[in-house]
């Protein structure tokens, strides 16, 4: 934890630096081509279909043990692409703690992840939704916790997962107003081993912590409008890790 610095959470400071730029690029995947505006729009809209859904943060980290987490886990089942970011921050604003998927497992080590992690809901692309599909078959529990499933389309052409919702029609359904809860550096960001040294292993940090630590954020700022001040870098990066590693995430967001 950093003891010098105030409390700040990495949703305000994103919305604050998008607020100064609102028309500029901040993401690009393909042909796609999304403003910072366009990013806000998408994520709070992820982040109220998940609040709607009763997906949040059910008990403070202030009356937790460390290791102990009080929100609900959403399992990123995604190629690289706009959508991941979109998730992880979107996430975030719901009070939700996303958590990377390694999409070269097998049935049993997603299996082993899912309830390792808890999670409560997946955002998944169609490619890999018979593998989810073959885990929720023959778990119930797994399958009874995990009460949302948002699918991206893609060129695998597969079907919508029983009891999914394409993840487009989920942001066209839902509002682009700020969702109606506080924002908190308390919340986690939480990262997956891919369990090339045994079982699969998650590492939970405070998003205000991995936002100074992690993601390259100001080790001085005082305030969002110093974090904006700060924000004044032309930079762009071209993503090479996918994004099921966190090398690819801590890049992502040091160059936003």
């Amino acid at each position: 934890m950093i003891d010098s610095t105030p409390e700040l959470s990495l949703a305000d400071v994103h919305e604050a630096i998008g607020a100064t730029r609102p028309d500029q690029e901040c993401l690009v995947f393909r042909d796609r081509r999304f403003t910072w505006a366009d990013v806000q729009d998408r994520t709070r809209r992820l982040a109220n279909h998940l609040t709607g859904a009763g997906h949040g943060c059910h008990t403070e980290r202030s009356d937790l043990a460390g290791h102990e987490s009080g929100q609900d886990h959403l399992a990123i089942y995604l190629y690289n692409g706009n959508e991941y970011l979109e998730v992880m921050l979107g996430a975030l604003k719901a009070r939700v703690a996303s958590l990377n998927v390694n999409y070269r497992y097998v049935a049993e080590e997603l299996r082993y992840l899912l309830t390792d992690s808890a999670a409560t809901a997946v955002v998944v692309h169609s490619a890999f939704a018979p593998t989810l599909a073959e885990v929720l078959d023959t778990d119930d529990e797994t399958r009874d916790r995990i009460r949302t499933i948002l699918q991206v389309a893609d060129e695998s052409g597969n079907d919508l997962l029983p009891g999914a919702v394409w993840y487009e029609d989920a942001l066209a359904e839902s509002s682009p107003e700020r969702p109606d809860v506080e924002w908190s550096p308390d919340d986690l960001y939480m990262l997956y081993t891919g369990g090339t040294t045994g079982m699969p292993k998650g590492v939970m940090w405070r998003n205000g912590d991995a936002m100074r630590a992690c993601f390259g954020g100001s080790p001085t700022a005082t305030s969002v409008d110093e974090f904006v001040a700060e924000a004044t870098s032309e930079l762009r990066a071209l993503i090479g890790p996918p994004f099921m590693h966190g090398a690819g995430h801590w890049i992502a967001f040091r160059t936003w």
